[in-house]
């Protein structure tokens, strides 16, 4: 039975687009970048980080410096951000159930767990912060190495094409989410495992999941 359950964070359990925006917009500022605006996402959301950078016209060598930078500044916008509608209600149920819940997101873990703790959601057993843009995969793969996890048995729910591929790159299932960064157009081009529309929905998916294992 597909038991372990790991979440992203930004975009998947959390609404941080507006923290995102004003995040990105002070680092546009001190290296004269494009600045954005929330009705900017809507566009961003449809393309892919290359194309993101072209639009945003920020060199791609720059990426890495970029992101670090980000992580770094990202935790002092984070004052009003909350959870999804039906989020906290949703990884309640999970936990009723005995799934084992973990995260592993590109923020950092002190972002993430005083988030968390705001929002009063205490049911994961534990977060991992991935070390760079485009490594979530060796996070993942760290994680199922240390928990002594089988590959099959384990779910990760992301948000974002850079998901899709990391958990391709690790061999594990993804649904993904379409409330979140990345536009369903997108994922769906990025061809995940399945593909939830609320929050709601990953119940039924997750059911889904295990009840054809139990019939193989």
């Amino acid at each position: 039975m597909q038991k372990t359950l790991v979440f992203d964070f930004d975009g998947t359990i959390v609404n941080s687009i507006d923290a995102a925006v004003q995040m990105y917009n002070e680092l546009a500022q001190e290296h004269n970048y494009k600045k954005i605006t929330s009705r900017d996402f809507s566009a961003l959301s449809k393309m892919s980080i290359v194309k993101k950078c072209d639009f945003l016209l920020v060199p791609k060598l720059k990426i890495p410096f970029l992101y670090h930078e980000a992580k770094k500044k990202f935790k002092h916008f984070f004052s009003n951000v909350n959870a999804f509608e039906d989020m906290k209600e949703v990884i309640s149920i999970l936990k009723s159930e005995n799934y084992n819940l973990n995260i592993i997101s590109s923020n950092s873990e002190d972002t993430i767990k005083e988030v968390l703790k705001r929002n009063e959601i205490d049911e994961f057993n534990s977060i991992h912060s991935s070390k760079n843009l485009f490594g979530k995969h060796l996070t993942i793969n760290a994680f199922i190495k240390k928990n002594n996890l089988k590959k099959e048995d384990v779910i990760y729910i992301g948000d974002e094409q850079r998901d899709i591929t990391a958990c391709k790159k690790s061999g594990v299932s993804i649904i993904a989410v379409t409330w979140g960064y990345d536009s369903k157009e997108l994922l769906e081009n990025n061809k995940p495992d399945y593909l939830a529309n609320t929050p709601k929905e990953l119940i039924s998916i997750i059911h889904k999941v295990n009840s054809n294992i139990r019939d193989l």
